[in-house]
């Protein structure tokens, strides 16, 4: 039913806001659609004339499709992030604020998403910046190499996507890509937001530890299956105590008497991630060094970390006492 309307609109060219509404219906408030659907829907939004409320609908479906309905729910994994781009990627640009917004959703929405496809939508909003590409750059003026406020907000909301590389920790290629950036628009008259992310950005790279780490595609899909199954599940402890469902899953999860995903972050855990050890001071060295010398972001960097950090290696404080 779905399939043969949606066929009937791409032939057709365009969507009025009545057959959006008939087309919603279809596919019902769960939002659950097939492979086949899942393609014409993009269909009908690469080559038909949608009215206003279709970006946030087609937004929402697809989402769900991703995230939903595969397993484990949450996840995108290798597979779909292909299939993804096969759809957006054109010439490694996203034109749309369609597409870049499916992007941004999935970011902030799913547990999990590859790295590879977190770094596909940060280089969407670089090239923006940078060259003026995409849909950045089609839907309002952009000046070349100029941050602005909104570029700020779009990186931001990547950088610190729950199902990004990092969560709320930046991982070492977020860390590489705001260097990148910042190396290709040193110099311009950027919004002050950007410094702002920049620094605290690599400082949380270099001093944070993260609270919880998401548990890999094949673990999570141990733990839903197990809670899926109706000889592990609720029903299998109806007639014992509480104690023996605590035991039985603390059994199936592993044992959790160290500092890990169950537990909150120990004083010992959070000091020695806010050390700046030696490795981490000749990559910042490294990346500072790269092209022979400091900008303002670079040295407010620097000065953040002089401040803030309580233990910073020594050949990292001698650059700072040189530089």
């Amino acid at each position: 039913m779905v399939q043969d309307f949606a066929a009937e609109i791409i032939q057709k060219g365009n969507l009025s806001e009545a057959e959006l509404l008939r087309l919603r219906r279809m596919v019902g408030q769960d939002f659950v659609i097939d492979p086949i659907e899942a393609e014409l829907l993009f269909q009908i939004n690469d080559t038909v004339e949608t009215p206003k409320p279709w970006n946030s609908y087609f937004i929402t479906v697809i989402t769900s499709y991703l995230i939903d309905q595969g397993q484990p729910k949450g996840y995108v994994t290798q597979e779909q992030a292909t299939w993804l781009r096969s759809r957006i990627d054109h010439d490694g640009v996203v034109e749309t604020v369609t597409e870049l917004g499916l992007l941004l959703n999935l970011i902030t929405q799913a547990s999990n998403v590859t790295d590879e496809l977190e770094r596909f939508t940060l280089q969407q909003v670089g090239q923006a910046v940078i060259a003026g590409k995409g849909y950045l750059g089609q839907n309002r003026k952009l000046e070349p190499g100029v941050i602005g406020a909104v570029e700020v907000e779009l990186l931001r909301k990547v950088l610190y996507g729950v199902s990004s590389e990092g969560g709320i920790s930046i991982s070492r290629s977020e860390a590489e890509f705001l260097f990148e950036l910042n190396e290709a628009t040193s110099g311009a008259n950027h919004h002050q937001d950007w410094q702002r992310l920049f620094v605290q950005g690599l400082a949380n790279h270099l001093m944070m530890v993260a609270a919880w780490e998401e548990p890999d595609i094949q673990e999570a899909i141990r733990r839903e299956n197990w809670l899926e199954d109706s000889e592990a599940g609720i029903g299998k402890f109806s007639d014992v105590g509480i104690k023996d469902v605590v035991r039985e899953f603390k059994a199936f999860f592993g044992k959790r008497d160290e500092p890990s995903e169950f537990t909150h972050m120990n004083q010992e855990k959070v000091a020695q991630a806010e050390k700046i050890t030696l490795d981490e001071a000749s990559w910042l060295i490294e990346k500072l060094n790269r092209d022979g010398r400091l900008d303002d972001n670079e040295r407010a960097l620097l000065d953040f970390l002089a401040e803030e950090c309580p233990n910073i290696h020594a050949s990292l404080i001698n650059y700072m006492q040189a530089a």
